[in-house]
């Protein structure tokens, strides 16, 4: 399984509208073949992160997202409420029990 962090900032009088569009989107998301997971974060510590957990199958069906059009959609509505460029995180785990 492939898990995916991106940690991104705002302006804090944006997170809960980026965090609003994250939630909105979801269900489009999750509908997206290989996908297995997606939850949206916010720091208490911090007035500015969102951080987006994703799951997928393998990296053919994360590529594949990456490549399409939910994605464009979503950093061409995000973007501009952004105050840096992205982190993301890729990570191939096994599931051990």
């Amino acid at each position: 399984m492939i898990y995916v962090e991106v940690i991104f900032t705002v302006h804090p009088s944006d997170r809960t509208a980026a965090a609003s569009y994250l939630l909105q989107v979801a269900p489009k998301m999750q509908a997206l073949p290989g996908h297995r997971g997606y939850d949206v974060l916010l720091d208490a510590s911090r007035d500015d992160a969102v951080t987006l957990l994703h799951q997928w199958d393998d990296m053919a069906t994360l590529d594949a997202y990456r490549t399409g059009p939910i994605f464009a959609q979503v950093g061409g509505t995000l973007r501009p409420m952004m105050t840096g460029a992205p982190t993301t995180s890729v990570y191939d785990a096994t599931l051990i029990s």
